[in-house]
Order: structure tokens, then sequence, then C-alpha cells
């Protein structure tokens, strides 16, 4: 009964003087009119509803689906648009007309839209005068046919239509020539349709009916499912989800209220309001309260039955808002146009659920997708309560169901903006969403943990006893109302023929699974205050007291602790994804509410390039691992732009694979909050969030063609990890590594680093070993297996290497110093918390060795393109300590621009890191290096030869051997500030040089072979340095010399020279000899920059004086080096000879022994080469004193001319001896 059932009158038109009335509305209500002719008398005010169907009037029913704008700005256009539409179609009768629009104003065809009233005047009864055939989809007519009885309903405000029972019923559905199923009923023998003026269905066709479900559900009937449409790669596609299990299967005895609006067939003109009411306008709901066999199941796979909640059950029926029903639907495009549409049928509306096999009010999970992380709780329903004490699924029509874009087109930057976020559904397409609302006095509540990662754990510490820990996802007081609404679709029904599983699950995870978390989550803003006080709270130590904190792990090993006081709603006060080091944990202490809105995401794929939500205090981002010594850590947001991209870092528990994910940023969580780039310009989001995906996915291709090219590559286990599935964990790309993230063994390559270049391809963890304590806390069994990749490569040795040159091949390096240091490889390969494979090469670069220019390098026979020498580098684990080792693979031979020194061959050397000195202030690394120094074979100024520097190659060659004099502990110091790595000193160590004459080359006629030395130090002098100061006599040679400039080197010999017996103080008659270069000569002059200089026995160091016993010493003026022939000799045989001039014995430093002679000594090697030595001494008178006979040596011996052997017998006679022993008799 309604209190005032009337039209109101609202103006006449001046031109046609028919008058328009119109009956209340509600404000989410269609509009109803009355149009009532000229008559010639003065229109009333209003008319009442029982007045309104009168065969004086002759007016006509209007129904809009809105009130038309017209009526306020020009009503009497309207008016009279409306009254020549029905003179064309009707003449001058009554009618029933729909406008098919009215803003504009559009009329659709009237069999299809009007119904003709006709009144006969003996029974003084109106019947339909028309067919009236409303289109509801291609093949489907809802018919109220001619000869329908009119009868108005005063006391409801409505027309009521009626008809007997009669085949063809004038009342009925259409599909086709064939039966729907559906049947029009009544009572007494007659059908009857209602068509209201008011409430939420003006303008409906209302009725009761009968539905034979194997008709109207079966094959050939209406589908009852949700229906989803979407765009993308490969064409169009839909997505159907059926609702009832076996709907065909439907007792038939279930009694069906029925409504059918001709302007919304599909409901999909409601107004925001009218949906968010629930407003059915279109659809049919059962009377009763039967249990409907779903497709949604319970997180245990049973079958949830729905119970329709809120249909009338009486005549006249009215469809109550929010009552459970199957609407009618379609998926075609909304508007959609009947006549080209499939039909199809969805819910609206409440419904309870009710487990199977649970009991009454019990708790009950429903899983919201195909992933069993994502659930709702609500309270199982309960039949002897009031409907509205239990829990209710909430159906609303008109919601958003077309994907644009799925599958997701790639991301390309030759589309700036493919890669824009965008809704992911629109209302292109329509169909119902869904909620759960509380009626029970338990909560409805969320739950989301991230696919493939739940949490486990007891609910209070003080349950700790158990070690199995029983399922604890955390929760989320599921927001309340129809406006939040969200897509949720039942699977227990679906055929293989709508989409393969693959397909399916992509569709779940990115498209509705995303939408369902963004809503639920916008919608609890009370929670993210309530957390956010909590992680205040917790920064002041406030939440530390026993009992209001609990653990949770993963079956990964990560470790969350939550608040357990009930108004915190279970805020994260810590997630631990990993632990390396020992104790280094890697995650989130007091989460940001972005972040832990992401962790409570079922399908969680987030990409993390901006800190804001990661660090931002109070919270704090522990990034750090430690992997065998080795430090890593995820910088997000350091060194990131719009274009440019490193830091990355990847939370992946969802389905598909990492490489599927990255296409896209649409498939990515919380998008907004964490993969833009800081500061990003609102404009530039776009391109932004597209050169994040293209860089992505660059870099995945980059490692599957590293994989393509070697299947032994380092990258094929990342390459298996993004191509894998169901492969979850936390992953870091390109990774920044500052110097401190070497470990100690290898600190001192970072001299050699580019460190804008220094970044690790990736790292990351796959699992934990998790200990739960007495106390109910967890803690970490160890360190996580994690794993990574570093992969430093230089350009210029990455082009060598893509040549095929040899991996030892130096490369140029700057020429501003003696040398310089690169690394041109560091390849480190983590699995499992340890180094599986290290690979690197070091380059010594030498521009100048000894101080020489070095001006050719040569390895393995070739000749180097740079030089330099790389060494090779390996890592040995002993008893768990690492070891890094750095040697050459092949000797190393540097031409010098030396014609001293020709060139000096590296045979090995060794690069070690000595860590820090001067207090931490520098770092001391150090080379230390074996081979050979080949030295010129010289000749004299008559170009003969004297070899004095004995030790190489005989000749001069291109491409030096590596003959030579063999040293080892040749040490280049490599020094550098702790805070300026690249600020590298170098510096050359000779102190420990030591010679092996057993690896050298001996030149044949060299003075070494001929003279019996011996090998005794190395003298590496600097500028200013004479060879006095190191107690040398300078000794003549026939040799073009000059003289010594600069910093200059010298090989120190020693020379036996006999025992001179009890007269001399020093013990042991042995003197050193001392071959001094410097770099002053190049290579190709004449001259050479040399000096050959004697220590005396006994003498001071450059004295001429040798002392004996202190009271005598003997003075020494010149001491000469020559090689001769020997003479008589038949095989050109050579000796080398010492010569000694004007020796004399001095007393006190006053007398000079003999007083009128000179004499001479000369030490003299076997000719053989045997290394024996002999002396002899040649005593020559003065002859102007005329004292001595012996007129053969009256004179001086020049230096070009020693007597044979037979010509000394009237001198000392001689005894050969070893090197080691050679005496004076």
């Amino acid at each position: 009964m309604i209190d005032s059932p009337a039209f109101n009158f609202l103006c006449t038109d001046p031109a046609s003087q028919a008058s328009l009335y119109e009956a209340p509305r509600a404000a989410m209500g269609a509009w109803s009119g009355y149009l009532l002719p000229a008559n010639g008398q003065t229109p009333p005010d209003c008319i009442s509803f029982g007045d309104s169907l009168s065969p004086d009037n002759k007016a006509s029913y209007l129904f809009a689906q809105t009130r038309p704008l017209a009526l306020d700005t020009d009503p009497g256009s309207f008016i009279n648009a409306v009254s020549q539409y029905l003179a064309m179609n009707t003449g001058s009768s009554s009618t029933i007309l729909w406008l098919k629009s009215v803003d504009p104003l559009e009329f659709g065809p009237f069999n299809n839209y009007g119904i003709s009233i006709l009144y006969n005047s003996v029974d003084q009864s109106f019947t339909t005068n028309s067919n009236l055939n409303v289109r509801l989809g291609q093949n489907l007519l809802f018919n109220i046919l001619l000869g329908t009885g009119i009868y108005i309903d005063q006391d409801n405000g409505m027309l009521r239509l009626s008809a007997p029972v009669a085949t063809p019923p004038a009342i009925a559905f259409q599909r086709g020539s064939g039966n729907l199923g559906i049947r029009v009923t009544g009572t007494n023998g007659f059908i009857r349709n209602f068509i209201p003026f008011i409430g939420s269905n003006t303008g409906c066709c209302t009725f009761t009916a009968s539905i034979d479900a194997r008709a109207a559900f079966g094959a050939s009937g209406l589908p009852v499912s949700l229906v989803y449409t979407a765009d993308g790669k490969g064409g169009q596609r839909q997505f159907r989800y059926p609702i009832l299990t076996a709907p065909a299967q439907l007792p038939n005895s279930i009694t069906w209220m029925g409504t059918v609006d001709p302007l919304d067939p599909y409901n999909q003109k409601l107004t925001a309001a009218a949906q968010l009411a629930g407003v059915l306008r279109t659809g049919f709901l059962p009377t009763s309260t039967p249990a409907l066999p779903s497709a949604f199941v319970n997180d245990y796979g049973n079958q949830i039955n729905l119970i329709a909640l809120g249909a009338s059950d009486g005549q006249p029926p009215f469809a109550g808002l929010q009552s459970g029903a199957l609407a009618l639907s379609t998926d075609a495009a909304a508007p959609a146009d009947p006549l080209l549409a499939n039909a199809l049928l969805t819910l609206a509306g409440r419904f309870g659920m009710n487990v199977a096999g649970l009991a009454a009010g019990a708790p009950a999970k429903l899983l919201c997708g195909i992933f069993g992380s994502e659930r709702i709780s609500f309270s199982n329903y309960d039949a002897n309560t009031e409907a509205t004490d239990n829990d209710y699924l909430l159906y609303r029509t008109g919601s958003a169901a077309y994907a644009p874009s799925f599958p997701f087109v790639d991301a390309t930057l030759d589309q700036p903006n493919s890669g824009a976020v965008s809704t992911v559904l629109n209302a292109t397409r329509q169909t119902s969403w869904a909620t759960i609302l509380q009626g029970s006095k338990s909560a409805v509540v969320y739950h989301a943990e991230p696919g493939g990662s739940p949490l486990y754990g007891h609910q209070r510490m003080s349950q700790s006893a158990s070690p199995l820990l029983p399922s604890a996802p955390p929760e989320m007081p599921l927001p309340h109302g129809a406006a939040l609404a969200f897509p949720l679709v039942p699977y227990a029904a679906m055929s293989s023929t709508t989409a393969d599983g693959q397909t399916l699950a992509a569709f779940e995870s990115s498209i509705l699974a995303a939408t369902r978390k963004r809503i639920i989550s916008q919608g609890a803003s009370s929670l993210w205050q309530a957390r956010s006080l909590v992680r205040k709270l917790a920064k002041q130590g406030l939440l530390t007291a026993d009992g209001n904190t609990a653990y949770r792990t993963t079956p990964q090993g990560a470790i969350a602790t939550v608040s357990t006081v009930p108004a915190d709603h279970g805020a994260f006060l810590s997630v631990t994804l990993g632990q390396t080091g020992g104790s280094l944990p890697f995650g989130f202490e007091l989460p940001d509410i972005a972040l832990q809105d992401a962790l409570q995401t079922n399908q969680l794929f987030l990409v993390a390039v901006n800190p804001a939500n990661l660090s931002t205090a109070p919270s704090v981002f522990r990034n750090k691992i430690n992997i065998a010594g080795w430090s890593m850590s995820a910088e997000v947001g350091q060194g990131v732009t719009p274009t440019v991209y490193r830091n990355v870092m990847l939370l992946k528990y969802c389905s598909g694979s990492f490489k599927d994910r990255i296409k896209n940023p649409n498939a990515w969580s919380s998008a907004a909050e964490f993969s833009l780039p800081a500061n990003t310009d609102t404009g530039m989001q776009g391109v932004a969030y597209t050169g994040l995906s293209q860089w992505l996915q660059d870099y995945v291709s980059a490692a599957e063609l590293m994989v393509a090219n070697n299947k032994n590559s380092p990258y094929r286990h990342f390459v298996e990890l993004v191509n894998d599935p169901a492969w979850n964990g936390v992953l870091v790309l390109r990774a920044d590594l500052e110097p401190s993230s070497l470990p100690a063994g290898l600190q001192g390559i970072v001299a050699g680093l580019d460190l804008q270049r220094f970044t690790a391809h990736h790292f990351g963890f796959t699992a934990s070993r998790v200990n739960l304590q007495t106390d109910g806390s967890l803690t970490f069994n160890g360190d996580s297996s994690s794993f990574g990749l570093i992969d430093y490569l230089d350009p210029q040795f990455a082009v060598n290497q893509l040549a095929g040159l040899p991996a030892d091949t130096p490369i140029a390096l700057p020429q501003t110093g003696n040398y310089a240091f690169r690394v041109l490889q560091l390849q480190v390969l983590f699995d499992n918390a340890a180094i599986k494979t290290f690979k690197s090469y070091v380059q010594l670069g030498v521009n100048r060795l000894l101080n020489s220019n070095v001006t050719l390098t040569s390895f393995a026979g070739q000749k180097a393109p740079f030089n330099g020498v790389v060494l090779n580098g390996s890592y040995i684990d002993q008893n768990g300590t690492g070891v890094y080792i750095f040697e050459q693979s092949s000797p190393t031979i540097f031409a010098l621009d030396s014609n001293v020194l020709n060139a000096v061959a590296i045979n090995r050397i060794q690069f070690n890191c000595l860590g820090n000195v001067d207090g931490g202030a520098t770092v001391l690394n150090r080379f230390i290096a074996l081979g050979t120094l080949n030295f010129a074979a010289l000749k004299d100024i008559n170009k003969t030869t004297l070899d004095v520097l004995s030790f190489g190659a005989t000749e001069i060659t291109a491409q030096p051997q590596g003959q030579g004099l063999s040293f080892s502990n040749l040490v280049i110091d490599m020094r550098y500030p702790q805070t300026t790595p690249n600020a590298v000193v170098f510096t050359e160590v000779t102190t420990n040089l030591a010679y092996d004459l057993q690896g050298s080359s001996i030149r044949e006629a060299s003075l070494f072979q001929g003279f019996g030395l011996q090998l005794n130090s190395f003298i590496a002098a600097s500028d200013g340095q004479l060879p006095a100061d190191f107690g040398f006599l300078p000794v003549t040679t026939a040799l073009n010399l000059t003289t010594l400039e600069g910093p200059w080197y010298g090989v120190v010999y020693n020379v036996t020279m006999g025992g001179p017996g009890a007269l001399a103080s020093a013990a042991g008659f042995s003197s050193r000899l001392l071959l001094a270069w410097s770099p002053v000569s190049k290579a190709g002059e004449d001259s050479h920059a040399l000096f050959v200089g004697l220590s005396l026995p006994g003498a001071a160091p450059g004295a001429k004086l040798i002392s004996l016993q202190g009271i005598f010493k003997v003075a020494i003026d010149n001491i000469s080096l020559m090689r001769q022939k020997v003479p008589g000799s038949s095989n050109d045989a050579f000796y080398y000879c010492l010569r000694l001039d004007n020796i004399a014995i001095k007393i006190f430093g006053i007398a000079k022994l003999p007083p009128d002679a000179n004499i001479q000594f000369f030490l003299f090697g076997d000719p053989d080469n045997t290394g024996s030595l002999g002396w002899y001494a040649a005593y020559v008178a003065d002859k102007s004193k005329n004292n001595q006979v012996l007129t053969e040596q009256s004179q001086l011996l020049p230096i070009s001319e020693i007597p044979d052997y037979a010509k000394l017998t009237n001198l000392h006679a001689i005894e050969q001896s070893s090197p080691q022993k050679a005496t004076i008799n």
C-alpha cells in the first residue's frame, strides 16, 4: 500500500495542449510519466493511479530509465515529440510506452517498446491492442500478446496485466521457436504481469515464474556464469566462470520472481546509487531459500552452497533491494544492443554461504580464486537465525569486466607508454562484483599472503611447546559495503574449453586478484592507521613486553614478527627474508605501511627502485648480505633515473615466471609505490614504467644470449631461475659493490676497478633453515641458501675476448707512470652460500721496467699489442678459509729501450693483497716477480768482444726469447689511500732480489764464464748516489762508456783473489765486482751508461789502500779489465784479465817499498773457462836508478800486451786453483 498513489501535473504543451504528469520518483528509481492529450478541459493538479486508466482520458503511460533533462529546460518540446510519435504508431488510443532514450530523446520500434491499449465499452475492460516483444538477446524475447487484460492497482501503484493460462501463453519468454523453460505463473488459472509506477522496479515487467532448470540452464538455455573479456596479444578472448556446479539439476519446485526492464535488460544503465542499493531491473529471484550448489569452495575444497536472501514471496511481487537473484547479463560491450548480444545469468544481491558438511555458525573460509593463500573468513550459514544475523555474500551488478590489455603487451620503448600502469579492468563490459558482509558476531577477515610463501606460527609465544607450526596468515578486516565490492569468481565448475590453466592463472593473478587486493587495501584505512600507530610505538620500545609479539615463518625460511595486540590487526614489526655471514639479516624492521600492504598480496611481484617505502624512518632496511666473505647490498634507488637502472630489488611470490612478469608493469604489485623512480614527473610516469620493464627484459635477454653461446655460462642458473614459474624468492639486480665488498684477501684489486661499473649482476635467496626456540621465538639455523653472480668485465678486454684473443693478452693502459694496474675480469658465481666458480684476470701494465722504457712485449712466442703482464686468478677453499691466488699463465718478455739491459723476462709473477698499513690509512699490495735479465753482449771500441755483462742472448733479436740472468723476489709494491683507491703509487723493491745461476743463460765468451765470478747481490741506487758510496773503485775497460746518470742499477759479483796469509787484517782476500748501468743510454746508441767497479779486500769502501796488520798498507793506482787472446793459441782462445797498476807497500803511510820500482798484479781466468783463476806479478825497475838488470821487464807492460806464460818463469811461480781457492805463493 502506498501513501499517495497519484501522477502530479508538470506542464502543458502550448502547441498541442497535451499535459504531462509524473509519478513520485526515488533517487535511484526509473522515471514514470502520464501524458494526457488535450480534451478542452483544464488539466487537474494530479491524477490518481486509480483514475489514470480511463476511457475518457485516452492517456499514455511513459517510462524512462532516468528523468528527462528536457522537463527542466524545454518540457513543451518533449511533450510535442512524444505526442507525435504516439500519433504515428497508435492513433489516439491509450498506450504504454518505454522511451528508449531521453537524453537525447530516442524512440525504439513500437513493437519492442510499446503496447497500445484497447477499451471495450461493452464490458468496460482494457486489453492490449498490440504485441509487445521485448528483446533480451539475439534469440531471446519476452512477449505480452494482444488481448491481454490490463488493470490498475491503485493501492500498489502499478498496472496489472493478466490473461488466462493458455497455449501459447499471453505473457511468456521465447527463445527462437523453442521453449526457454521459464514460465510466467499466477493464481486461479491466470498469469499476471505487473508494471509499477513507483519504486525500484518502476517500468519493469514483474511476475512470478517457475523455471524448468534443465531447459533454462542447460546447454541451450541461459548460462549461469560470470564472464570477463580481455583484449591483448592474440586478440579478444572471454573467460567464463560457471557459478553453479549443476544448474540443470536444480529442483523445478523452486518459485521464482522475475523482472524484465525493456529499457535495461542487462542491468547496465543503473545509476551508481542504484547499483550500490542493490536494484535489480532484469532477473530472477527465488522466493524461498533454496541451497544453490555453487562452484565456490572453502579452503579445504568443500563446496559452498548459496542461499538467496531477501526475495519477496507474495503477490504482487516486488524485487527487494539486494535480494539474492540471478540477474540477466551479457558478455557484450555496454550498453549492449539486445538485438546483437548474447544473454546470460549472473549473481546479484545477498546470499548466505553454507559449506557442505560444516556445522551452522562454524568458522569457514572462502577461497578467493585458484591460489590457496588468499581467503576470506566467515561464519557458516545458520538457517535457524535471522537472515540479517548471518554473514552473506553480496554481489553488485554493473561492475567492470573488461581487461583492455591481457595478455599484457610487452612494454617497449619503441612505444614509450606501452608499459604505463593503468586500471586493468574497466566497465566497457560488465558483470557482478562481490564482497562478504558481516551479520554474525564474528568479524569477516581477509587473509592474503604471498603465493608459495604462506606464514606459519603460533598465535601466542606461550603456545610454543608444539614444534608443529600451524598456518597463521596475516589478517585484515574486510572493508564493509557494496562500494568496496571486488572481482570474485569460482573455479570448481570450469571446463578446459575456457582457457588453459596457465592462462587462467595469469588472468586471475594479474587481473582479478590484483584488482581485488587494490580495492580491499584502499578500503582498509582504519587498519593502516592502526598499524601506523604500532610502528611509532614500536620505535619507542613500547611493544617489547612479553606476549605482545609472535613469530611467523614461511616455507622458504623467512621470519616475521607481528604484534598480537588485537587493536594492531597483526601489524608487522619485522620481516627478515634471509641471513648470511652467520648473523647478518636481510629484511625490514618496522616496515612501512605500503610494504606491509604489499606483503599481504596473494600474487606478489614487487619491483622496487624507489626506497621511500623501504627505508624512511622509522623503517629500517637491512639490505646487506655476505657470501663467502663477499659483501653485497641492495641500495635501492641509488643510481636510478627514469632511463638508467641499477640496484633493482624484486620480490616474487606468485604464479608465472619472472620473465613473463617483467614484461609489463601492470602485472606488478604496488607499482606506484615502489616501481617509479623518486620525483618522477606525472607526465613521465608511463615512460618510466616502460623504461624499467624494457631494462629488465633486456637484462634477461642478455643473460639468455650468454647461455645460448656457452652452455657452461655462469649465467645459466640465473636464466633457469627467471624462466621457472615455480621459483619464488628475492632477487637484486645490478647491485652496486663498494671497495669494502671484496673479501680481505682480495681488497687490493679495488685499485684496478672502475667502481661505476663494479656491480653484482644479481644476488638473492632461495631458502633458510629455521629453529623454534623454547621461548617460542624463531631463529635462523645457519646461513640462508643465497646465490649470486659478479661479472665485472673491462670493455677492452671484452672486445679482445669476442675477437678470440687469448685471455692473457694485455690491453692498453695509461702510460703516466712506470706501472699501471687494471682488473680485466672478475667473475664470481655464488651458489648455496658458497663460491661455486671464481674467474679473474688482472693486468700489471709495464711502461718502464727498472726505469727503462718498455718497447715491446711478447708472450707465448707472440707479440703483444700492449705492454703488460696478465695474471690469472684462482680461488682455493682451505678448510673454510678462502685463498685467492693470481699468477701468470706463460712467461712475458719485455724488450727495453736500453743498450745495456736489452730485455727482462717475467717468467712468474704473483700478486698478493697485504691489507691495510699505516694504521689503516693505506692499502698495500705486492707483485713478486721471477724472471731473467737479458743483458747486452758488449764489444769494445775495436769491435771485439768484451762481454762484461755475461747473461742473456748472444745476439739482439727483434723479439727477445727470455735468456739472461735468472732472478727472483723482484718486488713491485702497489699502494693507495683507503679512501681513494685509484690514487695508486708503485714502488720497485729490490732489497731481497735473489739470483738463480742454474736458471740463467751465460754467454760463452762472457766475463762471468771466463773469470770465475760468483753472484753476490743487486743494487738499486737513487739519483745522486755514486758507486763509490757503495765502496767501488772504477775499473777501466776498452768499452765505449758514459757516466751513470739518475737512478742506476748494478749486479754485484764476488771475485775470489786467493789468500794473503796472515798479512791481511781483513778475513779473506776476496773482492767484489760491480757492473752497474743507468737507463739513460738507449737502444742503438754506441756509448753505454755502464760502470765497472771493484771493491778491494781489506780496503776501506772506495779506497785504494789495503791494510796489512794496521801498519803496512798496499797502495794501488789504477785497475783495468781486459780480454785478450792467448798468445800462440791455435783455437783463438781468449781470457779475461784484471790488472792492478803501481802497487806499493807503505809503512805508516810514509815510506814506499820498493822506492825505485813499480809492481803490477794480474788476475786472469782460465781460457778454457774452467772457472779457475791465476795471479802473476811484474816488477819493473826505475831506469833512472839503474839498480835492476831485468831488462825484459824494465818497463810497464802495455795494456794491450801481456807476456806469455813462458816469460814468467823468473817471476813468482803460479799456482792455478778453483775460484774458491786462488792463492799467491
